[in-house]
Order: structure tokens, then sequence, then C-alpha cells
């Protein structure tokens, strides 16, 4: 965070009011989902991340390369490797994300992403954000979908947590003023909040659960 005037908050707080009401702009234009039923091809991207990325999403290659083996051979599915989004490579160019690789994730239908590390304070890494998070935003990808079975304790849930509203965000925006006060912001719209609730209606209709409770 840097330190901030008053005036320079004004002006900082303004230009992010701008930004969110331009991205619900955008997302009031774009409302709808991709029906991926009526596609030609499904592109799998394999995004190894760091760390033990490289060895678990090669092994996560081959089992869905055996899987989907009709699908990738008449070319109905493409799997493609993306390998820059090792720490090393995102702390060098200081971006959560570097440019040429949003791209490539940009054209996948599907992301099967590796761990990534985010730095800690004390550790050998600069300030970035979360590409968990970055890519999430990025992405729109709105809604983190989380079944849990426990049969024993008749404990059949689907949780559906919004994914880039709220903090999520602005997360990395908050600003110090004057050195008396710190400020973060979180963003809650009528769209963000009203989609991730259809999903759920929409995934309890359409797998014969009786209940939603948001």
């Amino acid at each position: 965070m840097n330190n901030y005037t008053i005036d320079e908050a004004t002006i900082y707080f303004k230009n992010l009011l701008e930004s969110q009401i331009e991205r619900v702009n955008n997302l009031a234009k774009s409302s709808e989902w991709v029906d991926y039923s009526t596609k030609d091809k499904i592109i799998i991207g394999i995004c190894w991340g760091d760390g033990i990325g490289e060895s678990i999403s090669n092994q996560a290659q081959r089992i869905l390369e055996y899987c989907l083996k009709d699908k990738v051979n008449d070319g109905t599915v493409i799997i493609k490797q993306i390998t820059g989004l090792t720490i090393e490579n995102r702390a060098a160019q200081g971006k959560a994300i570097p440019d040429d690789i949003l791209e490539e994730l940009k054209e996948c239908d599907v992301i099967l992403k590796g761990p990534t590390t985010t730095p800690q304070k004390g550790d050998q890494w600069p300030n970035i954000e979360s590409a968990n998070v970055a890519m999430r935003r990025e992405l729109d990808l709105f809604a983190c979908v989380r079944p849990v079975s426990v049969p024993e304790k008749n404990i059949d849930w689907v949780f559906f947590r919004e994914n880039t509203e709220g903090a999520y965000m602005l997360g990395s925006k908050g600003i110090h003023l004057n050195n008396e006060m710190s400020i973060d912001f979180k963003v809650i719209s009528n769209l963000g909040a009203e989609r991730i609730i259809r999903l759920a209606f929409e995934y309890a209709k359409n797998n014969g659960k009786k209940k939603v409770t948001v």
C-alpha cells in the first residue's frame, strides 16, 4: 500500500468507482453463459503453476488423454500446456499473471491449474497478488462450486461461493491515508449477486435438489 493525501485518495477512489461501473456495465452486456455442448471443439489448458506443478500436471494430462482418447484423436478436445505461471516468471515481470500467459489462458475453454506460490511477508518474492485471485477476476470465474457428501450424517450439500466480488475484486487496492488510517474495499453488485444465486437455483433444478439457502 502507498501513502495518500486526502486529495490523492479522492482521485484514487473516483478512478476505482469508474473502473467498477465499467466492469458491471460489461457484465450486463455479456450475461449469457457459454453452452459448451454447442462448440465444435474444447480446448483444455494444463497450467503447470510452480513447485510440484509440473509433475502433477503431467500426470493429470496423461490421465485426461487416456479418458478422453477418442475425443483427442478426432480433434474435438485439444489439450495444450501452459508453462509460464511460475513464481520466478511472475516475480520477474512483477505481475500476478504475465500478459502473455493471460492470453494463453483466455484461449482455453477449460483450465486445469497446478499450485501457485503466493508471496508472503519475509520470503524472497516481491509483493505480487495471488495468481488464483487474479485468474478468477481476469477470466470472470465467478463461482466456486464445492460438493460435500457425508451419507452417514445425511449430508448431501453443494456450496456455491461468489469468487470475484466482495474482497476479491479490489483486495489488493487498499490504501494508507496519511499514515493514520488504512482503507480497503469490497465490491458487491446486483448483477454479481444475482448470477451466483441463479446458478445455484439452476443447479438445484437440474439435479433434483429441493432446497436452496442463500
